[in-house]
């Protein structure tokens, strides 16, 4: 499937990471991209630079194609024209790969800089440097020889017992390979180890305790017991419990969007592979308006009570619409009871819908509450063509593995009802189905991630096909825990040699350019939470037209656009 397949479970599920598995299965208009000189943190004194990519892979190493950035107290020398006029133009940065996606991904691949060791794409990670002295214990959860990372992960085989198999391979070997190659063949990190530790949360809920308790329960492990700096999610987590994690000075890096407001009271502490949550549905109601598609229509939305994600649905589809001058027939919100399964007034805001000549729906519900609420709307008369969706990646629905539900769940009569539902996202779910040589194109990091996973365990070869770009979900899953993985290495690696907790996270705000699935344009800031800077449109298929060995598909439809634009 494609990336956004990680981006699922309703209140936890925003699982799409698996989305993210599943088509690239996440905020602000993406701003200027930093300059190659800004993504790298300058090594701390007394220390050597990292060396340059040695190039062992087949293709020539791209730090043997790149200009290599000045030291930041060195400042590039002009070149000499001759004249003693004006220094010669720059020759642009070579990007080392073929892009057929133009001139917008070329501008953001330069911007890297591809020597430093957790940057290359022909490999995962080159030989970090030993430290000039000893390290030292520094922070909590630093050691001498020791950085804890928690990978914090939603029990998905829980969803199997209901009917919702999350088939993206076996994500705690994916963590502990990644982790293993910068341990065994990267050096570490000046001098020390990742100690990776795992935190297990259900899905589901049970033994008499709400699903945000138990979140917040695995918090108090991850960030008391175990002593996190940072944790790493790519199975969906929802709720306070985010919070949770932030107020114990702990970095959390998930793959799904959060609210707002739960960046801001983050404090710089919440990082997303997703965009932010109300950005994605912005992104989403912004570019339906634009259509002029809504013009004469009757309008309904509907959420989920999962703490958090009223907030967002008002402020991201609702407000949106509104300050647009479109009138909101139905707006209702389902109760979930304090469980992840959202149905509690899925009659009565059927009938309303009917009542009121509904024929466009907005349907900001999770993976296992959107079947359930088609299907009462089959129940009720709706027909296919009565009703025209619109979509975005909030709750995951973006994804192929998620979606999909509505056929496995809901049947053929809720999938006839759902097909052709427009989906505006960043990960282009499908792509690998399409025979257009620009949105079909498989990145080098997707290459290079799953051969490292495969070249490292006999798991990771069996998620490979034999055509790279026609990849399951645990090929997707495997791309998101990669780039993960690479993200803290980085900010541990740019920290320094004795780095505090402070030192770790101010490194990850400032990384500027990321390396995400699909190398789609992506940036971290200390004001930027949601790494995409771009955005498509996708559409729900039942049948698949160019995949008949499954029921329902997502497709690329259009090729990328800044957010924004």
């Amino acid at each position: 499937m494609s990336h956004k397949m990680l981006k699922i479970l309703g209140a936890l599920l925003a699982l799409v990471l698996i989305a993210s598995a599943c088509g690239g299965d996440d905020d602000d208009d993406g701003g200027a991209q930093p300059a190659p000189s800004e993504q790298t943190a300058a090594p701390a004194p007394d220390e050597p630079d990292a060396p340059a990519d040695t190039g062992d892979g087949d293709e020539p190493a791209p730090a043997e194609e790149e200009t290599t950035a000045p030291a930041p107290d060195e400042p590039e020398a002009p070149a000499d024209t001759g004249d003693g006029d004006e220094p010669a133009p720059e020759e642009p940065v070579e990007i080392g790969f073929d892009e057929p996606r133009g001139d917008m991904f070329i501008e953001f691949h330069r911007t890297f800089d591809r020597t430093h060791p957790f940057q290359p794409l022909d490999v995962f990670c080159t030989a970090t440097p030993d430290p000039d002295s000893p390290p030292q214990a520094t922070d909590r959860g630093i050691t001498e020889d020791s950085i804890t990372i928690v990978h914090l992960r939603t029990k998905l085989e829980e969803l199997e017992g209901i009917g919702f198999a999350i088939p993206v391979g076996d994500v705690i070997n994916q963590f502990d390979t990644f982790t293993k190659v910068i341990n065994e063949q990267c050096n570490g990190i000046w001098g020390r180890k990742i100690d990776l530790q795992l935190v297990e949360v259900s899905a589901l809920g049970g033994g008499g305790e709400d699903i945000d308790t138990l979140r917040n329960q695995a918090c108090i492990e991850a960030t008391e017991d175990k002593n996190a700096v940072i944790v790493v999610n790519t199975s969906g987590f929802q709720g306070t419990a985010i919070l949770c994690i932030a107020e114990h000075d702990t970095l959390f890096l998930t793959t799904q969007g959060n609210p707002r407001n739960f960046h801001e009271q983050a404090n710089g502490l919440l990082y997303s592979l997703s965009p932010v949550a109300e950005d994605s549905v912005v992104n989403m109601t912004k570019a339906i308006i634009a259509t002029g598609a809504l013009e004469g229509k009757t309008i309904a939305v509907v959420w989920p009570d999962t703490p958090g994600q009223p907030e967002t649905v008002q402020a991201g589809i609702i407000d949106v619409l509104e300050d647009a001058g479109y009138e909101i027939a139905v707006a209702e919100q389902i109760g979930c009871g304090g469980a992840t399964q959202c149905t509690l007034g899925n009659d009565i805001t059927v009938e309303q819908m009917i009542e009121e000549g509904v024929d466009v729906l907005f349907p900001a519900l999770n993976v296992l509450s959107l079947p359930q609420f088609i299907n009462e709307m089959v129940s009720q008369g709706f027909a296919p063509g009565d009703v025209q969706f619109y979509n975005s990646d909030f709750n995951s629905q973006a994804g192929d593995l998620v979606s999909g539900k509505v056929a496995q769940f809901g049947g053929d009569a809720a999938a006839e009802l759902y097909n052709g539902t427009i989906i505006i996202d960043d990960a282009p779910t499908g792509n690998f189905r399409v025979s257009d040589p620009v949105l079909s194109f498989n990145a080098p990091l997707n290459i290079m991630c799953n051969e490292t996973y495969a070249n490292n365990n006999d798991i990771g070869a069996a998620n490979i096909r034999d055509v790279y770009g026609s990849y399951d979900s645990a090929y997707g899953m495997t791309n998101t825990v990669c780039s993960e993985m690479r993200m803290v290495a980085r900010a541990l690696y740019d920290a320094g040699p004795n780095p505090t907790r402070e030192d770790i996270f101010n490194a990850f705000r400032n990384m500027g350019s990321v390396d995400i699935q699909h190398q789609l344009p992506a940036t971290f800031g200390p004001d930027k939470f949601g790494a995409p800077d771009v955005v498509t449109e996708l559409v729900f298929n039942f049948p698949c037209p160019n995949d008949p060995d499954i029921p329902t598909c997502i497709e690329q439809t259009a090729p990328y656009r800044r957010i924004g634009e």
